[in-house]
């Protein structure tokens, strides 16, 4: 019995420290994903790329956004804006996707935390 009560509180710390490596990645690629433009902070989403492609498309040459503080800002170069905007979006992701490969290999504890080191 205290052999599997070692094992239920390895697993247990394992688990737990899993979790929060994925937490930690996810905030890591969240802000990852904020983009400072115009003096202002945006959030680079795949709905924000894909309108602001879709002003492109449209051959729109400025358009009025909302900033992740609500503000309204009039951005004027948005073949520019939308470059940083999915460069953002696609570092963030491969980051995030590398990242979590070597966490999902781990078996350990051990292991999981020697990641961060």
């Amino acid at each position: 019995m205290d052999d599997k009560l070692k094992e239920a509180l390895e697993f247990s710390n394992y688990r737990l420290t899993l979790n929060n490596q994925k937490l930690n990645l996810k905030q890591r690629m969240n802000t990852m994903l904020t983009i400072g433009y115009s003096n202002s902070m945006f959030t680079a989403t795949l709905e924000l790329i894909n309108f602001v492609q879709h002003l492109l498309d449209k051959n729109v040459e400025q358009f009025v956004f909302i900033d992740d503080n609500e503000n309204p800002i009039l951005i004027t170069a948005l073949e520019d804006f939308h470059i940083k905007l999915f460069s953002a979006y696609t570092e963030a992701l491969n980051e995030y996707y590398n990242s979590y490969e070597k966490i999902r290999k781990q078996r350990d504890t051990k292991g999981l935390v020697g990641l961060n080191a």
